[in-house]
């Protein structure tokens, strides 16, 4: 076989690439027709790629935004920062009807493999409630880990709603990683105080709170102030209650602790009756997870960031977006 020069060189490369990529020729296979050895085809392919002849493209399941990523872990400290790519088709709105549907299910399956990845085998791992944790112990990513225990940050609600009871999600996410589960039994929001300290002096709710404690991993969704919460679905706050608590300055809660935009936290009468680990028992967790996605959760997620409650936010392109543009909104009013 000759040397082939310019364009013929190309058009050789090409053919060598078609037959490989497109027809799944082998690279023996393709040395025989061309009567050359088997390295020389493995380098005329290196070639047509570095010739730009051949693109590769991998449509992955779960993609991410890189720069987003990076420009949110840089801006606010984080320890890691995941964002869902956007549907490149367009189709459907992403907080609507199948789309929204879609979505949380992607990003339970983004968070899930995160957590696979980085959870430490013989930790413990403290869960928080609703619908996008739900998503993610249902996702079927997460695995068993050896010596592993799980504990219920917050109380419950019955089980008429199970995407986001916080027993049920406990015991999925026991179910999946094959840990002991440690329950927090008492109601999520409970009549007064005195109740709650009352219940706070029980054995078994002492020894989760114990556990909770000693967590390398928490991880909870996102909650922002509005009618899709998770409190409001399970009937604890009703439209008054939002509102008087939007006046007080929260812009979101993570696992019962409310927060401002710039990340303080915002003291409510509700606080004192909730069944939760505190937020300073969360802020002294190592990997500190927080799910949610779509653009409604924007400034849930600034406060929650700047509030150390989480060091890790995994979210979709759409609320990043809105994120980085309430900063921007934020420098010009500063400036």
């Amino acid at each position: 076989m000759g040397q082939p020069r310019g364009d013929e060189e190309d058009l050789l490369l090409a053919e060598v690439a078609d037959l490989y990529y497109a027809q799944d020729l082998t690279q023996e296979q393709i040395a025989r027709r061309f009567a050359v050895s088997r390295s020389n085809v493995s380098r005329m392919l290196k070639e047509a790629r570095a010739r730009g002849l051949v693109e590769i493209r991998i449509h992955h399941p779960l993609p991410t935004r890189a720069a987003l990523q990076a420009e949110l872990q840089a801006r606010f400290g984080l320890r890691a920062c995941l964002v869902l790519a956007a549907e490149e088709d367009g189709e459907g709105d992403p907080e609507d009807g199948a789309g929204a549907g879609e979505t949380a299910r992607r990003i339970g399956a983004l968070a899930a493999r995160y957590l696979q990845a980085n959870v430490p085998d013989h930790s413990a791992v403290g869960v928080g409630w609703g619908s996008t944790v739900y998503q993610v112990v249902s996702s079927g990513y997460l695995g068993r880990k050896p010596g592993m225990s799980v504990v219920q940050l917050m109380g419950s609600i019955g089980g008429a709603t199970p995407d986001i009871d916080g027993a049920q999600v406990a015991a999925r996410l026991g179910r999946a990683l094959g840990a002991r589960v440690y329950y927090l039994h008492a109601p999520m929001v409970v009549t007064d105080p005195a109740v709650r300290h009352g219940l706070l002096r029980d054995q078994h709710i002492r020894k989760t709170m114990e556990v909770a404690r000693r967590a390398g991993t928490i991880v909870a969704s996102v909650g922002a102030i509005s009618e899709q919460s998770g409190i409001y679905r399970a009937g604890y706050l009703h439209a008054a209650d939002l509102e008087y608590i939007r006046g007080e300055g929260a812009v979101g809660d993570l696992c019962g602790a409310y927060y401002a935009l710039d990340g303080a936290l915002v003291p409510l009468e509700i606080t004192d009756r909730m069944m939760a680990v505190p937020a300073e028992v969360m802020r002294n967790v190592p990997l500190r997870v927080g799910v949610s996605w779509g653009e409604q959760k924007a400034l849930a997620n600034l406060g929650a960031v700047r509030s150390g409650l989480l060091n890790v936010l995994i979210t979709d392109e759409a609320a990043a977006r809105a994120m980085l543009a309430e900063v921007d909104r934020e420098a010009v009013g500063a400036a």
